[in-house]
């Protein structure tokens, strides 16, 4: 796969795509040079007998402002996104983090609600209950936190879900 991503890459220099696995996203402030390399790697995957599924492939115009771009494969129109989830972080179309910082105090909610019973053993003794929190509760709370921008608000947020959990831990 390396080789068809380099042949169909328009700019060797940019970093235009992200890899994992059978997963790939590409990306340029452009949209016609955006189109050429997704023209460029369906010919580069023809070539080497694989096909891209167009009914998985989804675009996404990431704005500030109202506006959606046509992407298309060979004619066919790729289904425009309003967000979609990229190794487990979500990308809106506003290009907000709203959505995944959402997300992630979710995941941290369910998992202190996961680990109340265990918070709440009075035979547990309390440094457990800290190496609980700080393994399995806050790398869930703060998974690709280094991509959050240092809002206060985020930062809040964050606070807050942290504050409450080590509240349950201390009982």
């Amino acid at each position: 796969m390396d080789h068809i991503t380099q042949a169909a890459n328009p700019d060797p220099e940019c970093l235009n795509e992200l890899l994992f696995a059978d997963d790939q996203a590409l990306f340029s402030p452009d949209k016609d040079t955006l189109q050429e390399h997704i023209n460029q790697l369906n010919r580069q995957c023809e070539a080497h007998g694989m096909r891209i599924n167009i009914k998985k492939t989804e675009a996404i115009t990431i704005s500030r402002n109202e506006t959606t771009t046509a992407f298309n494969i060979e004619g066919n129109a790729l289904l425009n996104a309003t967000e979609f989830k990229y190794l487990g972080s979500f990308f809106t179309k506003d290009g907000r983090i709203d959505r995944e910082i959402e997300v992630r105090c979710q995941k941290a909610n369910s998992i202190s609600y996961q680990l109340a019973p265990l918070l709440k053993h009075e035979s547990i003794p309390i440094a457990t209950k800290a190496k609980l929190i700080n393994s399995i509760f806050l790398t869930t709370l703060t998974y690709q936190c280094q991509t959050w921008p240092p809002y206060p608000r985020t930062q809040k947020q964050a606070s807050h879900m942290r504050n409450a959990m080590s509240q349950k831990g201390s009982k």
